[in-house]
């Protein structure tokens, strides 16, 4: 799976990061958006409520090593999937597999 996230403690969390998924309450309400740039005030603020890990934006992989990874990644599954194109069932899973190794929502 191409890992566009990246999992912190947020002790270990620094201002300048993007959150790349939204930080819920107990209940289930939004505490920060996805996309929400993290400031000291704001680590403060999760601390508070309890919160100690965050998802961020992974910015070690650049947009080509992305795209090289993904095109890596659809070769293997055509490869994988060959013999059984045109059952249903297998292009079903066919097609939940990338999603979930390209890291998409399935």
């Amino acid at each position: 799976m191409i890992s566009r996230q990246k999992q912190f403690d947020l002790d270990e969390a620094l201002p300048g990061m993007t959150l790349s998924d939204d930080i819920l309450d107990a209940h289930g309400g939004v505490l920060l958006p996805r996309g929400t740039t993290m400031t000291e005030a704001t680590l403060l603020s999760l601390r508070r409520r309890g919160i100690d890990k965050l998802l961020v934006v992974n910015e070690a992989l650049s947009a080509a090593d992305l795209a090289a990874e993904q095109e890596r990644l659809l070769q293997r599954l055509d490869r994988l999937f060959r013999k059984c194109r045109n059952q249903e069932a297998s292009e079903l899973l066919l097609q939940s597999v990338t999603q979930y190794r390209l890291g998409e929502s399935v």
